[in-house]
């Protein structure tokens, strides 16, 4: 009889239900807690699988970007040369070695899945700036190779009059987008080169820092 006061007693007290709560909140804390520690590392293993993949990414196409950029720089500074000399140099086209060089995929992938939201801004801006440099690279190449099917290659055979004024040596006007063409993909080679650079070592310092 005497227990059953106390249990009632016990049981009424405001005291004892204010522990109770607080039981209650503790573990439903601690388990949020828990969560949002485990939904931390997930996060930052998925960045760091990002960063090695774009570490990775960087370094082989750099290879490639820096193979390709030196053989372009020849082509274009000779021919930049020749044409300045009034030697009116063979036009050769345009190049069709840079898409071997570039994959845009992966991070479109990653943004239309929202592999963002386990980047920060600067991370994902980086990441982005070097994406776009590929894009506008590509872009100015498909142009240049509409302007070659358009322009150039149906007159390769013919001689050197169908594109330079025989007399001034300079390049008739419906040609001169040429050298623009060949200034503008250089320096977007030199761009695409400096972005692949400012990537690796962010990312690098990144990596040191996990």
């Amino acid at each position: 009889m005497n227990m059953r006061i106390r249990e009632k007693r016990s049981s009424g007290n405001p005291l004892w239900w204010l522990f109770e709560l607080l039981i209650v909140f503790l573990g439903v804390y601690g388990a949020f807690l828990l969560d949002n520690y485990q939904g931390t590392l997930r996060n930052e293993k998925k960045a760091r699988a990002i960063y090695d993949f774009f570490l990775a990414e960087c370094d082989m196409e750099k290879k490639q970007i820096d193979q390709e950029q030196l053989v372009f720089d020849s082509v274009v500074n000779e021919f930049m040369t020749g044409y300045k000399n009034g030697e009116m140099p063979d036009i050769l086209g345009v190049p069709i070695f840079f898409t071997s060089s570039v994959n845009t995929r992966v991070w479109e992938a990653i943004l239309a899945s929202g592999g963002t939201d386990v980047l920060d801004f600067e991370t994902t801006q980086m990441i982005d700036q070097y994406e776009t440099s590929k894009l506008n690279t590509l872009a100015l190449l498909n142009k240049g190779e509409i302007y070659a099917r358009e322009f150039l290659i149906p007159a390769m055979e013919r001689p050197k009059s169908e594109f330079y004024n025989l007399w001034t040596k300079a390049l008739k006007p419906q040609y001169k987008w040429y050298l623009k063409f060949l200034r503008s993909f250089q320096q977007q080679y030199t761009d695409l080169a400096s972005s692949n650079e400012k990537l690796t070592e962010f990312l690098t310092k990144k990596m040191d820092k996990k």
